[in-house]
């Protein structure tokens, strides 16, 4: 793990992913750069190895974005990749004779004191901030929608038959149609960028303890450990970026 100063602010980033008991591929994938202030983690889905190629080539476009001069640069390379990466996406679908293959994403930009947090799909991003743990994303899924227009209640929505079905991705035949949030970055920020295999175990109640304490590498090992203790049940990645934490590194 490195260091990088951002303004007034140091920032502290681990990734770490995990296949889960169930699934025999990790169709996961995450990039953790903290030069350019880019983190972001993919939940690739499609059949026959797809879901895993559609994450990776999400974070190979990724990887490529340089070192941005302003928010606004740093903003606009990473969108121009994520349409490139859309587009190789559908050229490999093409070549699998259309066979469906997608990705969620969910990242998280900072440049100086600022910070975006860019989704689709219904991986997510958390910020835990003087003691409080806020969800700064809003899940694309068909059971979402449900509840927001009151037909579903946040239990229900939890045991519906369709709660996996994402309403927006990076795939083959699908619109590229991102959400956005924004803020300044505090000191002691520490946010968890996160696929759903963890929140489909881990309620936000113990995922707000498990962030109160501890080093980044520790953390993320609590979460994944904690996921698979649920069951384990789908491919579980986590991202933790600190801003002036005093942790052991």
């Amino acid at each position: 793990m490195t260091e990088k100063t951002q303004g007034a602010l140091r920032s502290f980033a681990v990734g770490q992913t995990h296949v889960g008991r169930v699934r025999e591929e990790n169709e996961d994938a995450y990039l953790v750069d903290e030069g350019k202030g880019v983190f972001a983690v993919m939940d690739g889905a499609g059949g026959m190895h797809c879901g895993a190629m559609a994450s990776g080539l999400v974070k190979e476009a990724l990887t490529s974005i340089t070192p941005p001069r302003s928010a606004e640069d740093l903003l606009e390379q990473f969108e121009g990749r994520l349409i490139v990466a859309k587009d190789r996406i559908e050229r490999a679908s093409a070549k699998a004779d259309g066979a469906a293959m997608g990705t969620t994403i969910v990242a998280l930009l900072t440049y100086a004191g600022a910070f975006a947090c860019l989704w689709a799909g219904d991986s997510r991003v958390y910020r835990f901030r003087g003691g409080m743990l806020e969800q700064l994303t809003t899940d694309h899924t068909e059971a979402q929608e449900l509840v927001d227009q009151n037909v579903l209640t946040e239990e229900e929505a939890r045991n519906f038959s369709r709660r996996h079905v994402i309403t927006r991705a990076i795939g083959s035949g699908l619109e590229l149609e991102l959400e956005l949030v924004s803020g300044n970055l505090r000191p002691g920020d520490r946010f968890l960028l996160c696929s759903d295999g963890l929140t489909g175990h881990l309620d936000d109640a113990v995922i707000k303890t498990m962030l109160m304490n501890g080093a980044p590498d520790m953390t993320a090992r609590s979460l994944i450990n904690g996921a698979l203790e649920g069951g384990g049940s789908d491919n579980v990645t986590v991202v933790i970026v600190d801003f002036d934490r005093n942790v052991a590194v």
